[in-house]
């Protein structure tokens, strides 16, 4: 069981204000990655109405790894997202999901489907990020701005958040998932107590007036079998019960096996792909979803709410590769296979329904196809497989500067004009952005369809790897591992290069400490290295997958953890922990099953380093001498002096200010106080 563990909002805060500061990033985002458009007027409007709500543009997150944890939600805002999924909360949040998880080497493939945090924690984190966006829009100044989206044009209107609930009436009616709801609904509660956490010496972010109305809208995710009359009555209930906007996500088998398979196999050539045979005949059918929509949106209208579409779901096809635990018999597929049938799904869908139905959309999602995606007039348009690639939160300002040239080829300074100009339809929809919508999805389906790209023969290739394996410390410091974490949980801490020579030392049972065995040495030959905080990684596998060396950074690299409970919560795997007490601080290890502690004395540049069996001092020559409270060995002890210049070289590089990071954010939590 891998579990997540949550920052102190304190510390987030602090590090985001110090990072900004140190080294022009904010959770290991590089402002010049940030979407942050020219402030002229040569810069188009990008914004899209969501329900009753304007976002900045149609752009976000979907309900996925981008949006569990409150970093995720501030690196997806500064990228650009406007429309926020949050990830799918259900009442079972005690999931044991097998790892690795998620495989992006190519097409995308997953086996996770919901929060990994309890309900209570996920309402908590998606308050923390929204906080810290309005921070980030508001206080700039406190970070070290000015930056963020205000007086923007092409960045008009408020991050939008969007609750995803699953799976089943059952669940969603209980009072954890209820009051989840409610919680984002009004969530004064949750704000007010974060606003205490906020030191009392940034009076301006305490003082902020933070919107309390985070959330009036859900898409429904119901498991793949979930049946007509259920998906209904739960819509029924967000509707009445709870007075929300509701999206239904469908499933890409309503398509039908024989038009789905033809476009996987005939069309796209994904021969080695096996549909799951239930997906056809278990979940919800064609006919039944339009009956189903056309009853609720006349329910949502009589309420002054909307109802909506999501295209789509994963598809549940077989596992066939070696990539996830052998138990694991069904996969979901996403990426560019996804792509063509759920974008052909969605034009039979708004072929029955009509022009005006509102649809959203999420299914392989790429700077090459989302203008095609906002000329349809979907909204939201959210990503998720192609921001799990290397340069992860990085890769969506393209979407948007794409789609800006792209305006500017039909000259169309509003997302409106754009969809009335793309391909021509002003005059034959009336100059109705809606109907030339509709008029523009069969043209981009017909050329989706058409399109090399997303064939099987385009989408093979792999992440090359190196003939090099992965150790504690360097690696060709490629920073591949950092950006592809959707939880910043890779990071990199400075060491400087270093060739230092040892001989291990004998303890003798009278006390007495002598050198033994050959001299040997203890070499750095990178300045720059990579740690892993496991605190927020849940071995999805995904910095493994784009690792060029072997065997994963988030097992080979160094493990801290940011607490002692989930220190203790790691076990048995290696991990590191940095207590700090107001004597000391002291790097506590666990390598092998074996604890080693490594102390810092105050005030002087000496060590108490203790290997498990006694306790010796170091001084900052490098002699060891056995601690006064030490007890002596029994027979003669060997103390293995490579592995504490390993420890001693980890507690020195983890805690340089320099670089901030995760870890050692708390040991600067009075930095920069007036």
């Amino acid at each position: 069981m891998v579990d997540l563990f949550c920052t102190p909002f304190a510390d987030m805060i602090q590090r985001m204000r110090l990072e900004y500061h140190n080294q022009q990033t904010i959770f290991d985002l590089p402002a010049r990655k940030w979407f942050v458009p020219p402030a002229d007027d040569n810069w188009p409007d990008l914004s899209v109405r969501f329900h009753d709500r304007v976002a900045g543009n149609a752009s976000g997150p979907a309900s996925g790894p981008q949006t569990q944890m409150a970093q995720n939600i501030v690196l997806s805002w500064l990228a650009g997202g406007r429309i926020m999924e949050l990830k799918t909360v259900q009442v079972n949040d005690e999931l044991k999901i097998s790892r690795p998880c998620i495989d992006a080497t190519n097409v995308g493939y997953n086996v996770e489907w919901s929060q990994e945090l309890r309900v209570a924690e996920s309402l908590d984190q998606y308050v923390q990020g929204a906080m810290l966006i309005h921070m980030l829009r508001h206080a700039p100044d406190v970070f070290g701005g000015p930056f963020g989206d205000v007086s923007m044009a092409g960045m008009s209107g408020k991050p939008i958040y969007d609750m995803s609930i699953g799976y089943d009436l059952a669940g969603i009616q209980t009072p954890k998932v209820v009051n989840f709801i409610r919680g984002l609904i009004d969530a004064r509660e949750g704000i007010e107590r974060l606003r205490g956490e906020i030191p009392r010496w940034l009076a301006p972010l305490r003082d902020l007036d933070y919107p309390t109305a985070l959330s009036r809208s859900i898409t429904l995710s119901t498991f793949h079998g979930c049946p007509a009359h259920e998906i209904e009555r739960i819509c029924a209930f967000l509707l009445t019960e709870l007075d929300v906007h509701v999206i239904v996500k469908m499933n890409p088998p309503m398509l039908g096996r024989d038009r789905l398979e033809h476009l996987l196999y005939d069309v796209l050539g994904y021969t080695e792909l096996r549909v799951n045979d239930k997906a056809y005949t278990s979940g919800l059918q064609f006919d039944e979803s339009l009956e189903i929509c056309g009853r609720l949106s006349q329910l949502a209208a009589s309420r002054r709410l909307r109802f909506g579409a999501k295209f789509s779901n994963t598809l549940e096809v077989e596992n066939h590769r070696d990539f996830f635990q052998p138990s694991e018999k069904i996969m979901y597929l996403s990426g560019a296979p996804l792509h063509v049938i759920t974008l052909t799904l969605a034009g039979e869908f708004r072929k029955a329904m009509g022009a005006a139905f509102p649809i959203s959309f999420s299914a392989g999602v790429d700077r090459k196809n989302f203008a095609n995606l906002v000329a349809c007039g979907f909204a939201p348009i959210t990503t998720c497989t192609d921001l799990l690639r290397t340069g992860g939160y990085g890769r969506l300002p393209p979407y948007l500067h794409d789609l800006r040239q792209q305006m500017d080829r039909v000259g169309a300074r509003t997302i409106d004009d754009f969809i009335l100009d793309f391909r021509g339809h002003r005059e034959a929809a009336g100059g109705d952005p809606v109907q030339a919508g509709f008029l523009n999805t069969p043209i981009i389906i017909a050329e989706t369809q058409a399109d090399p790209r997303y064939r099987a023969a385009q989408n093979r290739s792999v992440p090359k790897k190196i003939d090099s394996h992965l150790v504690t410390f360097d690696c060709i410091t490629c920073d591949k591992c950092i950006p592809v974490c959707p939880n910043d949980a890779n990071f990199s801490y400075h060491t400087g290069e270093l060739r230092l020579t040892y001989r291990d030392v004998e303890v003798r049972p009278d006390g007495n400490i002598r050198p033994i065995g050959e001299q040997r040495t203890f070499a750095l030959e990178k300045g720059d290295q990579i740690a892993n905080f496991s605190d927020y990684c849940n071995h999805c596998g995904n910095c493994d997958t784009f690792c060029p060396e072997y065997d994963g950074p988030y097992l080979k690299k160094p493990n801290f953890y940011g607490s002692r409970r989930a220190f203790d919560a790691g076990a048995p795997h290696d991990g590191y922990l940095l207590d700090r007490s107001a004597e000391s601080l002291t790097l506590v290890c666990r390598i092998q099953g074996r604890i080693y502690e490594l102390e810092q004395l105050s005030g002087r540049d000496d060590h108490r380093y203790d290997d498990g069996t006694l306790t010796v001092r170091v001084s900052t020559d490098g002699t060891m001498t056995l601690d006064p409270a030490s007890s002596r060995p029994h027979s003669a002890h060997v103390v293995d002096v490579g592995r504490y210049h390993a420890i001693a070289t980890l507690l020195r590089g983890i805690t340089d200010p320099t670089r901030v990071h995760a870890v050692n954010t708390p040991l600067m939590s009075d930095v920069g106080q007036k």
